[in-house]
């Protein structure tokens, strides 16, 4: 209680440096609340907008070397559409995936991209095949503005209302159930048109980019869109298969090992008509060429409150039992760079504080030391009439303390205050911030946690101030005060 006592008349005798380093801290601490009160926003904003309209909590998806979310490639390349490969083998998965003890619903997608032309009208926009009645179960933040989802099972398309406000512009009039769309994509070197009809329209809570391109449609429409035939879907299999093929076991040098000549029959000779007959059978064809009912390019899973984390161990532990090709990805590998990009800010932010603490311990020691400096008559005074180094140490430890931590409540105070003033919303203009914070409108978020960490990172800068001035208190004999006698 002693040294607190002489602690206090210390700060409180040196009233104008007090003053000044109190204020820079205060600011200081201010500043670093208020930021972090408007990235709690941010992120809050970005994980309503995603989670709940487009990933759900967790995202199962094939494994590949390439990374993609639910856009595309995640790698920009100048080059034609990438398919995002279908999970392997979901017939399978899917019977174990109602067993699941964090789930609340699941619902399977199939992701492209995609031209869309109605009538005069051109546009590009994402295009996700659902099944409506869990689609909406998972991603339940969707406004249904018109229409009937249930009628996407029908080869129905559900435009986004940005994309429907547009085509009607450009049309001149409204858009009528029933009218009809084309979705056309180039990819692998082949031009593929599919039709649609319009269905209905629906709305994201955050209408920006990338929500306000993204249309919904009949898996079917989607598939045949990116190739998810079977044709195409065994071969890719092949090529992802680790087994060597026939092909890679052929030795060419026995090709012609043991050719003889033969003689054939005129009834056996090959003939027009024959060849004929044989391409007319177009049976495997055909089986090749249709579209995989059970071809998927994503799982997205909504899990019970708070429990998103255990959710992605359950389902990376039965995948991994199962040997399911499959990655378990966070919603926001889901969404991709889009989601990513406010914790990229975030970190770079972090970066910043950190220097800013460096700064602030820096300003902290110099003043302390040149109070050590200034006092080194009365150090070695209280060192003269018994004072040991514990002493002196402590009541140092307890000035740098009692400073650091009276300014920073205050600046934390101040930045509560601030992030009241701004609670009504600070409004954004620019289309890369709406994206990256998810949302046009900035509320700081005022949170306990966020609170305590200020509080215990301004207790971590006076203890690191503390110990060079220290060092140098302790280093002051009592024969100081005898040079001055």
């Amino acid at each position: 209680m002693l040294i607190l006592k002489i602690a206090f008349r210390n700060i409180c005798r040196n009233t104008r440096k007090t003053i000044l380093l109190g204020t820079l801290i205060a600011l200081g601490m201010a500043f670093l609340f208020f930021a972090n009160a408007v990235f709690e926003s941010a992120d809050q904003g970005v994980r309503t907008s995603f989670v709940g309209s487009l990933t759900g909590d967790v995202v199962m998806a094939s494994e590949s070397e390439t990374p993609f979310s639910l856009f595309g490639n995640e790698i920009p390349v100048i080059d034609d559409y990438e398919v995002i490969p279908s999970i392997p083998g979901y017939a399978d998965i899917s019977e174990s995936l109602d067993s699941l003890s964090y789930t609340q619903a699941y619902t399977p997608v199939v992701s492209g991209a995609a031209g869309v032309e109605i009538g005069d009208y051109r546009g590009t926009s994402a295009v996700f095949g659902i099944v409506p009645e869990s689609y909406f179960d998972v991603c339940g933040d969707i406004e249904i503005v018109s229409g009937n989802p249930a009628d996407i099972a029908d080869g129905g398309i559900f435009l986004c209302q940005m994309v429907k406000d547009d085509a009607e512009k450009k049309l001149g009039r409204p858009l009528e159930v029933g009218d009809e769309i084309k979705l056309s994509l180039y990819s692998d070197g082949s031009f593929k048109i599919r039709k649609g009809k319009y269905a209905g329209c629906h709305s994201y809570i955050n209408q920006t980019p990338p929500f306000d391109a993204i249309i919904l449609a009949d898996p079917t429409i989607v598939r045949g869109l990116i190739d998810y035939t079977a044709g195409n879907l065994v071969a890719s299999d092949k090529n992802n298969s680790e087994e060597p093929t026939a092909i890679d076991d052929f030795d060419f040098d026995t090709l012609f090992s043991e050719a003889e000549d033969s003689e054939k029959s005129a009834e056996e000779e090959f003939s027009l008509d024959k060849l004929e007959s044989i391409l007319a059978d177009t049976t495997e064809r055909d089986a090749l060429a249709q579209v995989s009912s059970s071809a998927w390019s994503f799982v997205l899973f909504k899990a019970t409150e708070g429990d998103e984390n255990a959710l992605k161990k359950e389902l990376s532990a039965l995948s991994k039992e199962n040997h399911w090709n499959v990655e378990i990805k966070s919603w926001r590998k889901g969404a991709g760079l889009n989601a990513q990009m406010v914790f990229a800010l975030k970190a770079a932010f972090d970066v910043g504080i950190l220097f800013i603490i460096i700064g602030a311990v820096l300003v902290i020691v110099n003043a302390l030391v040149i109070s050590v400096l200034e006092r080194s008559y009365e150090i070695g005074t209280m060192r003269g009439i018994g004072a040991g180094k514990p002493f002196i140490s402590a009541l140092f430890i307890a000035e740098s303390m009692m400073l650091t931590l009276t300014a920073a409540t205050v600046g934390i105070i101040i930045g509560i205050i601030a992030s009241a003033i701004f609670a009504g919303g600070i409004p954004l203009h620019n289309n890369l911030l709406i994206t990256m914070f998810g949302g046009d409108v900035l509320r700081p978020v005022v949170t306990f946690k966020n609170i305590a960490l200020h509080f215990a990172g301004a207790a971590l800068v006076g203890a690191l101030s503390w110990i060079y001035p220290v060092s140098l208190a302790v280093k002051i004999q009592p024969v100081m005060i005898m040079g001055r006698g």
